[in-house]
């Protein structure tokens, strides 16, 4: 099972997008809400003290007011219950959000916008191909390949720390040795350049 090959073809690019989106109009309304209520409880006291203040001038001198701490105490409360409330709920909503995408995910989805079908066998990215022609997109000009080699070798599983140039088969295609730590050659990464120098496609090879 471990040699068995995986392809993932993230055409739900757009989908995680909506899921995006739709994650920030929830943190929005959720703020809106906040705001919402805190403005309704300072327009409710308000009106309390106007209304205290109306009743005891329309009384005039006939008797003092009177005053209900009791009433008042309740009216706290309910603030604070309803300020813990929406903090709590904030919080598990944010919790639930708030899903960190991986190095790997980050490749695809961000650096690559999701243009790419990625092909893993034993963890590794065997390779990765430009699979948007169709939708009129155009594939990606990296302009630094070893730089992008080395920021995601993680993602790419492949054990190495250092890039270097190496001869390029011909001119439709540009090759870099991946080093380890111990300063072994762990393979080759392939990428495959079309006339204008975009990249078709990467393929890693020992």
């Amino acid at each position: 099972m471990g040699n068995a090959k995986v392809i993932e073809f993230p055409k739900e690019r757009s989908f995680r997008k909506r899921l995006q989106d739709k994650a920030q109009e929830q943190k929005a309304v959720l703020v809106m809400s906040i705001a919402s209520v805190a403005l309704m409880t300072v327009f409710v006291n308000q009106w309390l003290v106007d209304n205290s203040d109306s009743a005891i001038g329309g009384r005039g001198n006939r008797e003092i007011a009177s005053f209900e701490p009791g009433a008042f105490a309740r009216d706290v409360k309910w603030e604070h219950d309803i300020a813990q409330r929406l903090s709590a709920e904030k919080s598990s909503l944010v919790a639930a959000l708030a899903e960190k995408p991986t190095l790997r995910d980050d490749l695809i989805f961000g650096f690559l916008e999701g243009k790419y079908g990625m092909n893993i066998s034993g963890g590794k990215v065997q390779s990765l191909e430009f699979i948007d022609a169709q939708a009129g997109e155009k594939a990606m000009d990296i302009q630094n390949k070893a730089n992008f080699l080395k920021k995601y070798a993680s993602a790419f599983g492949h054990n190495y720390v250092e890039v270097a140039p190496a001869k390029s088969a011909d001119g439709g295609e540009e090759v870099f040795t991946l080093i380890d730590k111990s300063k072994t050659i762990v393979g080759h990464a392939h990428f495959a350049i079309d006339a204008d120098g975009r990249v078709q496609s990467l393929r890693f090879a020992q």
